[in-house]
């Protein structure tokens, strides 16, 4: 959007966007340095930094993105047998012994690892001996519970609402009801890039927040759609994009029935990277069994997130002459 909207170009700002396939493509291009900067899920930043899947690289933020916006979707087969909530999931699989239901996440390093796990665990169900949870990417989510290669995921838009919309699936859970406005999204920098160009950092920051501010506003959520359309980033139809940003979220059998947006973007100090933020995004990683984690690892993790007050960047510039990527 802030490509969009021209915001780069106000501020002097050349900037490259490259749509990847999956979080494990974004970690391995930051790593090796054909990525600066990314939008990525704020538990992924703790992987990069500790080098869990790949070498370690220095990257932090100070800027989230948005909050909540992941939602659980099942295969209609459950829904076709009398499932309609974590109770009566329970009873299925439990009577479906010992074949156990596949699950998939978008990212061991990810709130959707943890919310998954949280709500099985709602279901007096053991994560790591009931289901099976394995790793896919984003778009492919959907189309592989199509198949019935999974049975269920846990993602973000507009993947929820691809396989809701279509027939294939059902929201039964979102971050709404499983962790109201926790963090998700982050702006992730390689910190060689913001020391080496802060004042273009600052400037694409600030056109970043310009943008989360133009998007959550209800009167613009029409005009995100239809420019995320029109750019074809997801291949899904308008209706599918329109779900989540615009009006009553459809969960595949009925209208939500949540307090306040599917997404938010800016409101409430949303773009704040908190200490508590940060905390989070540790304990989701912690908890999900992705990370064991000592007293200095935890420390390392939690200063990646830079809080305004204590991140000593330049937060306003004016229009600097910047390429990124260099």
């Amino acid at each position: 959007m802030a490509e969009a909207l021209g915001l780069y170009a106000e501020r002097g700002l050349t900037v490259t966007l490259s749509a990847e396939l999956g979080w494990g493509s974004i970690r391995e291009k930051i790593v090796y340095g054909e990525l600066d900067i990314a939008h990525a899920p704020g538990p992924l930043l703790f992987s990069i930094l500790l080098g869990t899947d790949s070498r370690a690289c220095g990257v932090s933020t100070d800027f989230v993105l948005n909050l909540q916006g992941n939602g659980i979707t099942l295969s209609h087969r459950f829904w076709d047998r009398g499932v309609r909530d974590a109770r009566t999931f329970n009873t299925m699989v439990r009577g479906e012994a010992p074949h156990k239901p596949a699950f998939a996440v978008v990212a061991r390093f990810s709130s959707h690892h943890f919310l998954l796990r949280k709500w099985l665990r709602s279901a007096g169900l053991d994560p790591d001996r009931d289901v099976r949870i394995v790793v896919l990417p984003p778009p492919l989510v959907a189309e592989h519970m199509k198949e019935g290669q999974i049975d269920g995921f846990c993602a973000g838009e507009p993947w929820n609402s691809a396989a809701a919309l279509s027939g294939g699936g059902w929201v039964v859970a979102t971050s709404v009801s499983l962790a109201h406005r926790h963090p998700e999204k982050v702006l992730l920098a390689r910190n060689e890039v913001i020391h080496r160009q802060p004042e273009g950092y600052a400037a694409l920051r600030a056109a970043v927040l310009e943008a989360c501010r133009f998007c959550d506003q209800a009167e613009n959520r029409q005009t995100v759609a239809d420019i995320l359309n029109e750019s074809r980033v997801f291949p899904v139809s308008k209706e599918i994009l329109m779900n989540s940003l615009v009006g009553v979220f459809n969960t595949g059998v009925a209208d939500l029935d949540g307090k306040g947006p599917f997404l938010v973007f800016h409101q409430g100090g949303a773009n704040e990277a908190t200490r508590e933020r940060a905390q989070w995004c540790l304990e989701a990683v912690v908890e999900s069994g992705a990370l064991v984690a000592d007293a200095r690892t935890r420390k390392l993790c939690l200063d990646a997130f830079l809080d305004e007050h204590d991140a000593g960047l330049p937060r306003l510039a004016s229009e600097v002459p910047l390429s990124i990527p260099k």
